[in-house]
C-alpha cells in the first residue's frame, strides 16, 4: 500500500489547465532571453528522461540565461530583504564605546593615587576601549517590517521560480517572469502558508544553530541540540524542493503535502544527498570568491548563486516525485 497521497493529480500541462494566452504577453525580460535565434534547433534534449549528475551541468548551461532571469526574478519579489540587509547592517544603531577588560576599574583606581610605571603600562595592556553597538528603536522598527515583509513575498518567489525551474527539466518552454507570475496567480493561497512555514523555520534553524554553536561547551544538553538542531535542518533542507514543487502540481492539503515530502525524502535519500553536498559545494564556492575578491563574492548570489542552489533542489527532488506520483497516474 502506497505511503504517499497522490489523490487528485493536476496535470498542469494539459490544455484545460494551462493558459496558453499568457505565453504572448509582451515582457522585455522574456523578449531578451527568449527571442528567436539565427535558425538554430535544439536536439530534443530533456533532463528530465535521464536526470544524471552529467545531464545537470548540461541542463545548467543550456538554460544559464534563464536562470539569470529566474534569480533577478527572486530577488525582485523579495524586496523587502534590503530592508532587513539595513537593519542588521548596523547603520542605523546607536554606537559607543567601552572597556574590553573589567580590570580597568581597579588601574583607574589605584591611578588615583599612585602613577608609577608599572601602573601606566598596565593600562596601556588592559585599558583599551572598543567600539560597541546598541540597537536603537529604527533598527526594531525596520527589523520587523522587513521581516514581516519579506515573509509574506518568500512564498511567492520560492513558487514561481520553482515552477521555472521544473519546466526546464522536463524540457518545456519556458519565459521565466510570465510563468512565474502565472504559477502564483493559481497558487496564491499555497504561496503565503508555505512562503512563511518556510521562512520562519530558516530563520528558526538559523538562529538556534548560531546560539547553539557559541554555547554548545556550556553543558552536554547544548551538545546533542546542536546535533538534533542540526539533523532537523537537514531533514528541512530535503523536504523543501518537494513541498514547493507539490504544492501547484497536485491538489493536494497543506498536511499531505508535508508528509509526502517527509516520504519523498527517505525515497529518494541518495539524490537528496548529492543535492545537500552540491548545495554545501556551491556555498562554499561563493565564499572563496568572496574571500579571494570581495565584490564579486558579494553580487554573486544576486546574479546566479540562488537560481543554481534552488535548482540543485528541484532537479533532484522532481525525478522522485515523477516516479512515485506522476508515473503511477499514467
Amino acid at each position: 500500500m502506497k505511503k504517499y497521497d497522490d489523490d487528485n493529480y493536476i496535470n498542469d500541462q494539459d490544455p484545460e489547465n494551462t493558459d496558453t494566452s499568457k505565453k504572448k504577453k509582451f515582457n522585455i525580460f522574456d523578449w531578451y532571453y527568449n527571442r528567436e535565434g539565427k535558425g538554430i534547433t535544439g536536439d530534443g534534449f530533456v533532463a528530465a528522461d535521464a536526470p544524471t549528475f552529467k545531464n545537470f551541468f548540461k541542463l545548467i548551461w543550456r538554460q544559464m540565461n534563464k536562470l539569470l532571469s529566474c534569480n533577478l526574478f527572486f530577488i525582485l519579489a523579495n524586496f523587502p530583504i534590503i530592508i532587513l540587509i539595513i537593519a542588521m547592517s548596523g547603520i542605523l544603531t546607536s554606537q559607543s564605546v567601552s572597556p574590553y577588560y573589567q580590570s580597568i576599574l581597579s588601574l583607574n583606581g589605584a591611578m588615583l593615587f599612585d602613577s608609577n610605571p608599572i601602573l601606566m603600562n598596565l593600562m596601556s595592556i588592559y585599558g583599551i576601549h572598543v567600539k560597541i553597538t546598541a540597537i536603537n528603536t529604527p533598527t526594531i522598527v525596520l527589523f520587523i517590517l522587513g521581516f514581516v515583509l519579506t515573509m509574506f513575498t518568500w512564498g511567492f518567489s520560492k513558487i514561481g521560480t520553482t515552477y521555472v525551474y521544473r519546466n526546464m527539466i522536463m524540457g518545456d518552454p519556458v519565459f521565466p517572469f510570465s510563468d512565474a507570475i502565472y504559477i502564483i496567480k493559481r497558487n496564491i493561497k499555497k504561496s503565503l502558508i508555505f512562503g512563511i512555514l518556510d521562512f520562519v523555520f530558516i530563520a528558526m534553524f538559523i538562529y538556534n544553530i548560531n546560539f547553539l554553536l557559541a554555547n554548545y561547551t556550556v553543558s552536554p544538553m547544548n551538545s546533542f541540540m546542536l546535533f538534533f538542531t542540526s539533523a532537523m535542518c537537514i531533514l528541512f533542507f530535503f523536504m523543501r524542493p518537494y513541498i514547493y514543487i507539490m504544492s501547484f502540481t497536485f491538489n493536494l492539503s497543506v498536511g499531505k503535502v508535508i508528509k509526502n515530502a517527509f516520504y519523498f525524502v527517505i525515497l529518494g535519500v541518495k539524490r537528496n544527498f548529492m543535492a545537500f553536498f552540491g548545495s554545501i559545494i556551491l556555498v562554499v564556492l561563493n565564499w572563496i570568491i568572496f574571500r579571494i575578491f570581495m565584490p564579486i563574492g558579494i553580487i554573486l548570489p544576486f546574479i546566479l548563486t540562488i537560481a543554481i542552489f534552488d535548482m540543485i533542489g528541484v532537479y533532484a527532488a522532481y525525478p522522485i516525485i515523477k516516479k512515485y506520483m506522476i508515473d503511477t497516474q499514467n
